[in-house]
């Protein structure tokens, strides 16, 4: 579950990939926090919501994490 991000082709972009993975992170971070203070309401119709939010987030942060990983993969090929 995942969103394909599309490949890295050089230094600045994975500089860039690197900076929004951060970003990313801490977004997770909070919506955590969000699914966290909605489960103690017991609102069935938020937790949902807060769940749908935190499982976007999730998925375009592995999406980045996956083009970084593969970027490092090819340019360890290519040294």
């Amino acid at each position: 579950m995942r969103d394909t991000q599309p490949p890295i082709t050089n230094e600045a972009e994975y500089q860039g990939y690197q900076q929004a993975c951060a970003t990313m992170t801490l977004l997770v971070a909070e919506r955590e926090q969000r699914l966290i203070a909605a489960l103690a309401t017991g609102d069935t119709q938020l937790i949902e919501d807060r769940r749908f939010e935190l499982l976007h987030v999730l998925r375009d942060r592995q999406g980045i994490i996956d083009a970084i990983r593969e970027y490092e993969r090819k340019q360890r090929q290519s040294a």
